[in-house]
This record gives C-alpha cells, structure tokens and sequence, in this order.
C-alpha cells in the first residue's frame, strides 16, 4: 500500500476556495507502528493502558479524518489525577529513528483536581519520517490540565499533532506550546468549552525557517454559558517558509454571557516567506463578547533605525525580538526543568548559525 493524502484542519466555516485556507492535506503514510513514548508518572497519577478501540470519540481540531492519521495504533495510554498534583508527567517522543509511528494519549482531571503534563517532541537535527501524536482531555468540574508541548523535531520530519477535549463547568484547559524544529508540522486543537464559566487559554510560539511548513487550526467551541477563551500566537517566519493560522472562536446557541479573544503576531524576516491568517468569529448567540486581530509584517521603520543608532546590527535586532516572542510562551511554562531544555536548544542553534 502506497501513503495516503488526508485532509485535516478544516475550518468550521469554509471560506474562498481561491484562498486555500479552508483544511490542509497531508501526506500519511500506508504502514505506522505504535510508539511507545517513555514517561515519569509522578504519584498521585493512575495509569492504565486501553485498546485503541477505546480511545476517545471527542472531537478534536484535524477534523473528520483525524482517525485515518492514527489508524494504526495499537494502544492508547490513559492518565487519571487522584487531586491536584503539582509534579509534571513527563512525556518524552523520540523520533530519531526515523520509523513512521503514531501515539495515542488520554488525560482525565476529575472534580476539583488538576494536573500538569509536558510532552517533549524531539529529534537529531536530519531526523526523518512520519509521526503523529493524539493527545485527548477530559476535564471535569472546578478541575484544570495544563498541557506543555515543546517541539525540536528534524529538517525532514513531517509531525501532525492532534489534540480535543472537553471542560465541564468551571473546568480549565490551559496549552502552551513552542514549534521550534520539523519539516512539516500540522497541529490542530478544538476544545468544547461545555460546562458554565469554562476556560480555555491557549499561548504558542513558533519559528519556521528554510522551506518547512506550520498549519494551525484552533477551534473554542462555546457552548456553556459564561464560558470564556484567550488564544495567542506569535512567531516568526524566516527564508522560503510558510505558515496558516485557523483560529475559531464558535459562540453556540445558549453560551450567553461567554466571552473570547484570539491573536496573532507575525514577523517576517525574509521576502520569501508565505503567511496566511484566518482569525475567525462564529455566533448564533446575542450575549456574547468576541475581538480577534493580527499583527503581521517587518520590524518598524523607527524601532530599527532608534536600535541601530544604539550600536546594534540590523541581523542581531531580529534575532532579538524573534527571540522573545519565543520567551515570552517559554516563560509561562510551570516547570524550570522544560524551560532550561529551551533556552539550551535555542542557545545551541544561535551557535551553530554564528
């Protein structure tokens, strides 16, 4: 069997064809096996491991055909909070190998706890292949998980990241991410925002440099009343890149008094560069508060001629401020051990450029 071309990431309300910005294709390959990622479980958190049959039917952000990109797990791995446990599980993907693999992960907050995951995605510099990664939550009331995703994977490696899930009432989803490495990276994330005062925040990060390609497509669907979500991304585009951003924030019939906001903040540090951006509001409810916007485009024209009258070289003030858009989302991660990973592997590929 030949690989297979599968259409992901598709926004809730289509808009121009001519745009090609309504779902994105991705090339999934025929054969994957299972990937076992390695772990620390700290206690206070179950695990069990169930039968890929078991996994989840929620409705995640790669859309419709979201199964076929997972078709051939054999497992998914599940992890329960006991209460509100403060230490990380740790979840470490390896993709050095080259193989072509995918992995399946659930995590359920009961009432009133919370917990902490961070899943590490990585890779040697000309890593290569196929990985794909489903992460479903189930959040129930006044319960909260943070999940921490850092991504440093290979020039050749094609990643698509599914992630949905669902926060009951006064339930808190929170997602912090960092694309820093990968060939071609599709990530896709749509959480139902069900229960009263429900609360979605969302702060990623990216740098997309050479040819490589980012595809994005976040989804709140609000459906609670007084549920509320916040989705920022910033990033930087550099040489030939591309990059979509989706970002929908749904106001469903009966979700009176939610609130939401979502923005975008490029920078474009090569003419080569291709972005595309679609904040998007849906509403089919009166009483509902919703802002979206987006800052797109080069350094000002006075920031660059105010810094380099202070001595500084116009490739150092890039590097700068694309740097700390990076560690503004670097800074929010909840563990000191995450963020120093971070900070050395940028710091390593600043060296190897200079």
């Amino acid at each position: 069997m030949s690989e297979q071309t599968l259409t992901i990431n598709n926004l809730p309300a289509p808009t121009w064809n001519w745009l090609r910005m309504n779902d994105a294709n991705v090339r999934v390959p025929a054969e994957k096996l299972t990937y076992i990622a390695g772990e620390e479980v700290p206690a206070g958190i179950t695990k069990a491991v169930l039968d890929a049959a078991e996994l989840s039917d929620v409705a995640s952000g790669f859309g419709p055909q979201a199964a076929s990109v997972f078709d051939e797990i054999g497992e998914v791995v599940s992890y329960t909070t006991t209460g509100n446990i403060e230490e990380p599980i740790r979840l470490d993907y390896d993709f050095s190998e080259g193989a072509n693999c995918v992995n399946a992960v659930e995590l359920h907050a009961p009432e009133g706890s919370s917990m902490l995951v961070i899943q590490n995605f990585h890779s040697e510099k000309n890593g290569f292949g196929f990985a794909g990664v489903s992460t479903k939550y189930d959040i129930a009331k006044n319960a909260k998980i943070t999940l921490v995703q850092v991504q440093t994977l290979g020039d050749d490696m094609t990643f698509c990241n599914d992630i949905g899930g669902r926060c009951d009432e006064e339930g808190a989803f929170q997602l912090i991410q960092l694309v820093l490495g990968g060939k071609e990276t599709y990530i896709g994330s749509n959480t139902a925002l069900a229960g009263k005062r429900s609360d979605l925040q969302v702060n990623m990060a990216y740098i997309v440099a050479d040819n490589h390609v980012l595809d994005m497509n976040y989804i709140a669907d609000h459906t609670g009343k007084k549920t509320h979500c916040d989705i920022q991304a910033a990033g930087v585009l550099r040489n030939e890149a591309k990059k979509v951003f989706r970002g929908t924030i749904d106001f469903k019939r009966g979700c009176a008094g939610a609130t939401g906001s979502e923005v975008e903040d490029v920078l474009l540090m090569d003419d080569g560069v291709i972005n595309q951006t679609i904040p998007l509001i849906l509403c089919s409810e009166e009483d509902v508060e919703g802002t979206h916007g987006a800052t797109i485009g080069k350094l000002n024209e006075d920031l660059l001629f105010y810094l380099e009258s202070r001595g500084l070289a116009l490739r150092d003030i890039y590097e700068m401020m694309a740097r700390a858009r990076v560690d503004a989302v670097c800074n929010l991660i909840p563990d000191e051990a995450t963020r120093d990973f971070v900070n050395n592997y940028l710091g390593k590929e600043e060296d190897e450029e200079a």
